[in-house]
């Protein structure tokens, strides 16, 4: 065994030092009517390679944007003296958190008196539990600690036991309004989690009469194209499966003016009771658009999300994962993807704050939502982590494009061939003399397409690939000439099967 010492373990990524490439950039989009103080009406994205570019900016998790909650406490009688008052807080996940309890002395005589030790008491023990008060007159009035936003605003949070005859009225918690730069911090920190060396374009918009999704347009315009794919997180209206369609119709428009990117979409289900009544999105043809519906259950996306009200989801390691998978790779690869650090994301729920541990989720509710097309988190059986259920689009199972990674490899492919042959646009054709092409012009193209596509084979991003230029097209008549290209991408071990039995013997 070594001396005993003072030992330093050296980490890794903590500079943000960019990736070689462009596989990993991405973007995110938020929707707002209060820009963080590093933005402003003209200044709406910007680019972070850290959780500290993005801090330095104004978007902080402190809840400093958030109003506190407040609850009062009228003293209606004195008491006598040795009374006791003790207040208590049940915040969410069941924390009972208390406040101090006041013993009533002889130097308190009138209700002001009560009303003021009172404060005084909560106040002695701010630094522990974080709640302040205020007295006015006879008036106690109670500030919530920050972090809790609406959480304390329904139900009948505070809880006040009296021994003795000191009496008052009571109102409970109301006013509170949760952080929205917090959840902000949280996605841009969960991406940069999972993906400690990303690249991050960050967007502010307005929130739209009705939205159309343009904005997706804007953040990859003012990043010259280099976005490969893009979370929108819509917390401001429900889940609709038409965004989905819109996502994918911005998206597709982009990839025909050589802009390729795939769409990530969270929006708010906290109004959806029932998690199993969501549409088959299986039934759409929207396969650049991926919906979240997982979320932390326990950690502090389940924290924020009693403060805020609205699904916060996996969206940003949903993002950081996929920015750190190659092209080719599904981000439910068990072996790479654990999206879990041991605290966040280790107790699963679904954006509605349903834990999976809730009676009513089933595997064959998991089943039929994969089977809808959905992306969530999930367990195996004596493996620790946590690992999503699969890379699906929103199109049917028997597509194609039916996955992410499927997407983002013809999408790479698309990109490559494309810079590849730009240079022979408009350039001179020398055919043979019946007009075909000659043996030497289609090699040329041909190996022109073929370079980037080596490539991705090398770097085991696609298993093979072939480029065919037929010498008999009409290029004097057409204008064109006609590329075939073929792809064999790379497989994904989505079942195993094992056949297993005993046997008599072994030969």
């Amino acid at each position: 065994m070594a001396l005993n010492n003072v030992r330093f373990v050296l980490g890794q990524g903590g500079l943000g030092r960019p990736l070689p490439g462009q596989d990993h950039i991405s973007g995110i989009i938020f929707y707002t009517s209060n820009l963080p103080s590093g933005f402003s009406n003209t200044n709406r994205i910007k680019q972070f390679f850290s959780v500290s570019d993005a801090e330095a900016a104004g978007i902080l998790g402190n809840y400093n944007d958030e109003t506190q909650a407040t609850a009062s406490y009228l003293v209606t009688a004195v008491g006598a003296n040795g009374n006791t008052l003790n207040i208590s807080v049940t915040e969410p996940f069941g924390i009972v958190v208390n406040l101090g309890v006041y013993t009533k002395s002889a130097s308190e005589a009138a209700v002001g008196d009560v009303a003021s030790a009172i404060a005084g008491i909560i106040n002695s023990g701010t630094l522990m539990h974080g709640y302040t008060a205020t007295a006015n007159t006879a008036t106690v009035t109670i500030k919530a600690r920050k972090g809790l936003g609406v959480a304390l605003n329904t139900g009948t949070p505070i809880t006040i036991t009296i021994v003795g005859t000191i009496a008052g009225t009571l109102t409970q918690f109301t006013g509170g309004v949760g952080s929205a730069q917090a959840v902000w911090h949280y996605h841009i920190s969960e991406y940069f989690r999972i993906q400690p060396q990303g690249n991050l374009y960050v967007g502010f918009f307005a929130i739209p009469g009705s939205y159309t999704f343009s904005e997706i347009a804007t953040l990859q315009n003012y990043a010259n194209g280099e976005i490969r794919q893009v979370g929108i997180y819509k917390d401001g209206a429900a889940f609709s499966t038409a965004d989905l369609i819109a996502i994918h119709g911005v998206c597709n428009t982009l990839a025909n003016t050589h802009k390729e990117i795939i769409g990530l979409y969270a929006a708010d289900l906290s109004g959806t009771t029932d998690i199993s009544i969501l549409t088959d999105l299986s039934t759409l043809s929207a396969n650049l658009s991926s919906a979240i519906i997982s979320q932390d259950g326990a950690a502090l996306g389940a924290q924020l999300f009693y403060a805020y009200g609205k699904s916060i989801t996996t969206l940003g390691a949903t993002l950081g994962a996929i920015s750190l998978a190659k092209v080719s790779e599904s981000i439910a690869w068990v072996q790479k993807f654990n999206i879990s650090n041991g605290t966040e994301c280790d107790t699963l729920a679904f954006a509605n704050g349903k834990l999976f541990s809730d009676a009513s989720i089933s595997d064959n509710l998991l089943s039929t939502l994969q089977d809808k097309r959905y992306i969530f988190l999930r367990k195996f059986v004596g493996i620790a982590g946590s690992y999503f259920n699969e890379n699906s689009t929103a199109i049917s199972v028997t597509s194609d494009y039916a996955y992410i990674a499927d997407n983002r490899t013809i999408q790479k492919a698309t990109r490559g061939v494309y810079q590849s042959l730009v240079p022979a646009l408009n350039g001179p054709i020398v055919l043979n003399s019946d007009g075909t092409l000659t043996d030497t012009y289609t090699s040329y193209l041909e190996t022109l397409a073929e370079t980037n596509l080596n490539q991705m084979v090398r770097d085991g991003e696609l298993s093979a690939q072939d480029v065919v230029i037929n010498p008999q097209q009409n290029v004097l008549q057409t204008g064109q000439v006609v590329i075939t290209i073929s792809l064999v991408p790379i497989g994904t071990a989505r079942n195993i099967i094992v056949n297993i039995g005993f046997n008599v013997s072994i030969n």
